[in-house]
C-alpha cells in the first residue's frame, strides 16, 4: 500500500483548519502532520514533519510566508508548497508564482476537488483556481494582448524559445513565464502553444 503524503497546514482560523483537516484526512493519498497558526511556526515543524506539501494561508500571524518559500525549497527540494487563501489580487498571486509556489488556490474553490488538485500537483502539474482565472477575466477578451511583457513572450515563443529562455531573455521566472502562457492560451481560446502561435500571427501581433 502507498503511504501518504504527508501535508502540514498553515492557517491561523481554527474552523477552517478543522474543514481542510478533515478533507484531506478523509482522502486516501493525504494525511495532515502538522499545523501551524503562524509564520515563526512553519520552519520547525517543516524539519519535524518532513512534509510532501505545505498547504499555506497567506495572511497568517508573522512574516509575510511568501518571503519564506524559496528557503523552504532549497532545504526541502521536493517540497510542494500550495497556497488556500481568499486573495485573488494578481499583484499577490504573480508574488506568490514567482516565489516558486506549486499550486494557488482559492479558499472559494470547492473544497471537495482539493485532493484532486493535491494529486495533479503531485504529478508535476501547477494548478491555479478555477475562480483564480475568472478573476482576471471579468472584462470580455477579444485576443489583443494586454501589455508589452506578453507581446514579448508571444514573439519569443513565436521565434521558438523554450520557457526556461523566455524567461531568462525577459527576466522572469520559468514558473512566471508558464503563468502569463497559460493566460494567453485562455485569452485566444488555444489549447496549445502552436495554435496560440498561430492566433496571434492571424492578429498580426507578431
Amino acid at each position: 500500500m502507498t503511504p501518504k503524503k504527508k501535508v502540514l497546514l498553515v492557517e491561523d482560523h481554527a474552523v477552517t483548519r478543522v474543514g481542510v483537516k478533515h478533507v484531506v484526512n478523509s482522502s486516501p493519498d493525504f494525511e495532515v502532520v502538522g499545523e501551524a497558526e503562524h509564520s515563526p511556526q512553519i520552519a520547525s515543524l517543516l524539519n519535524e514533519t518532513r512534509p510532501d506539501f505545505v498547504l499555506l494561508d497567506l495572511r497568517i500571524p508573522g512574516e509575510n510566508v511568501l518571503n519564506m518559500v524559496k528557503d523552504w525549497k532549497k532545504e526541502h527540494p521536493d517540497l510542494k508548497v500550495v497556497t488556500l487563501t481568499m486573495l485573488d489580487e494578481q499583484p499577490i498571486v504573480h508574488s506568490a508564482i514567482e516565489a516558486g509556489v506549486d499550486g494557488y488556490l482559492l479558499k472559494s474553490d470547492d473544497l471537495s476537488s482539493l485532493t484532486k488538485n493535491l494529486n495533479e500537483i503531485a504529478a508535476g502539474k501547477t494548478v491555479y483556481s478555477k475562480n483564480l482565472k475568472l478573476s482576471f477575466n471579468r472584462k470580455p477578451q477579444d485576443g489583443k494582448v494586454a501589455n508589452k511583457k506578453e507581446k514579448q513572450i508571444l514573439t519569443l515563443l513565436g521565434h521558438g524559445k523554450t520557457y526556461q529562455e523566455i524567461g531568462t531573455e525577459i527576466g522572469l521566472s520559468k514558473r512566471t513565464v508558464e503563468y502569463h502562457v497559460g493566460r494567453l492560451k485562455d485569452r485566444f481560446n488555444a489549447k496549445t502553444v502552436a495554435e496560440l502561435i498561430g492566433r496571434a500571427k492571424e492578429q498580426v501581433l507578431i
